[in-house]
């Protein structure tokens, strides 16, 4: 059998670069698809693995043991697929349209999908589930007023990832402080330094943008009426068609597990598309399935385009693209966490790393890098973690500072790359590719601008931006560290 050896450190370096590079030259110049580049990224990680000595079955076990860990977001991703069905036959999301339609100003359309999918993203602690519901039926309204699809979908994501990010519920809030060993409440109140200024500039460009919108009479009131008329007259409108979306802000807030609490306000809302909106029992199972289509369930009625684009989506079937994009991700994740790659690459960058703007910029970068390669933000915020958290308690940095730069580069950059799960997700879902809203997603980049830069000017504006160890804190925690010392000697003994 070869011998199995550990990668060195000019090997390591060369491959992240390789995969990077073929990264960008595939995504951004030749434009190849997601699958195809993820795929070749898993090439390359197993043929370096190999060339390390790696069995192929030391390969496919790493896979198959990275893939089990992938199995949550595809249920999920199936989950979401069923919901939009199932809230499309049950008549909430078209109510929603509808409603969205009637009551939002065109001039404020942006500023309103930003703020509207703030209140859900909080309230629920998910970019994927505020995209995935109120999200849609936002898309909805920007068909109807014929609105730009790229900037609402821009202020859609803007306001889901700034619950994504603030959210005491959401799972990346917590587990980037678990990372960082930050407290909770103190990783949520350093992070208002880049999240208030950004939530403030996305406002003003939203609002800037919704002006433009107004004054260039961007709204067709012909397809504006058509879609008006058609929902009003298709579908029974009723205070009941809120449960699904109630259900599933409630199950958020008493953190009841995802999968279940989705199904149910499905469940619901396929009940309510059989009493409440006639549909048959085989059209609510159908809308499940393969999606809403208002052809075979609404037949004899002439939609209009635009609403038939709206409403014909959804189901199961729907996410199975994604569900495959996962399944390569993840294996591609496997296989490069087998070579230890990354680890060896970055503890090389980081040696001579003695400032505050370098260590704070470098692990941000870091961050972005291992997430735009491994697909997962866990990964990155517990790998980040434990490469620099020394770095930064040298600096006598408190731990919330690391776990807000794993925020500002990781959550919300993550559903901007079109390779990466997020990415993906956000894009089907929306029906808008992510190199198209991602210059839209204001919050997103200004989050991570901000922190760039109060890393480089820490002597001055970003002064404020960090907390800093007292140094009752420092003496404190070398206290202790003497205490753990002396017990574990005793022990020994």
């Amino acid at each position: 059998m070869k011998k199995i050896r550990e990668a060195s450190n000019k090997e390591s370096i060369a491959i992240v670069s390789l995969i990077l590079v073929s990264f960008i030259l595939g995504f951004v110049v030749f434009k190849i698809d997601g699958i195809i580049m993820l795929s070749i990224g898993a090439i390359i990680a197993g043929v370096f693995a190999n060339y390390l000595g790696h069995s192929w079955e030391n390969i496919a076990n790493s896979i198959s043991l990275k893939v089990k860990e992938a199995i949550p977001a595809i249920l999920i991703l199936l989950s979401i697929g069923i919901l939009v069905g199932c809230w499309m036959v049950g008549g909430t999301i078209p109510m929603m349209i509808y409603y969205g339609l009637k009551v939002v100003n065109p001039n404020y359309l942006y500023l309103t999908a930003f703020l509207v999918s703030i209140f859900i993203s909080i309230s629920t602690g998910t970019s994927w589930g505020t995209v995935g519901t109120i999200g849609v039926a936002l898309i909805g309204v920007a068909v109807g007023l014929g609105a730009p699809l790229p900037i609402v979908a821009g202020a859609i994501i803007s306001g889901a990832y700034f619950g994504d990010k603030m959210s005491p519920l959401s799972d990346t809030t917590n587990m980037s402080a678990l990372a960082a060993k930050a407290d909770l409440y103190k990783h949520i109140k350093q992070m208002t330094v880049t999240t208030v200024p950004a939530f403030f500039i996305s406002c003003i460009v939203y609002y800037i943008l919704g002006k433009n919108l107004g004054t260039a009479s961007a709204i067709d009131s012909v397809i504006y009426s058509d879609m008006l008329s058609d929902l009003s007259n298709n579908f029974q409108f009723s205070f009941l068609l809120l449960l699904p979306p109630t259900i599933v802000i409630i199950g958020a807030i008493t953190k009841k597990p995802t999968v279940p609490v989705l199904l149910f306000s499905s469940a619901v809302a396929m009940l309510l598309g059989f009493l409440v909106q006639n549909a048959s029992i085989s059209d609510v199972f159908m809308a499940a399935k393969s999606g809403y289509n208002a052809s075979v369930i609404k037949s004899g009625v002439n939609f209009s385009q635009e609403v038939l684009k709206l409403l014909n989506r959804g189901g199961a079937a729907s996410m199975f693209e994604g569900a495959i994009y996962v399944v390569v991700a993840f294996s591609f994740g496997g296989i490069l966490s087998l070579t230890n790659c990354l680890n060896l690459a970055l503890k090389n960058i980081m040696k001579p790393l003695k400032s505050v703007s370098s260590v704070c910029i470098a692990a941000g970068f870091s961050a972005t890098t291992i997430v735009s390669i491994a697909q997962n933000s866990y990964i990155s915020y517990f790998l980040v973690s434990d490469i620099f958290s020394k770095k930064f308690n040298d600096l006598k940095l408190k731990e919330e500072n690391l776990s807000r730069i794993l925020e500002d580069f990781v959550t919300v950059l993550e559903g901007l790359m079109p390779w990466t799960i997020s990415g993906i997700y956000m894009s089907i879902t929306l029906g808008v590719s992510a190199l198209d809203f991602a210059p839209y997603a204001v919050f997103n980049w200004s989050c991570t601008l901000l922190s760039i830069l109060y890393a480089l000017t820490y002597k001055s504006i970003g002064k404020w931006a960090f907390a800093y160890k007292s140094p009752s804190e420092i003496e404190e925690e070398n206290l202790e560290k003497y205490e753990e010392i002396i017990k574990e000697q005793v022990e020994g003994i």
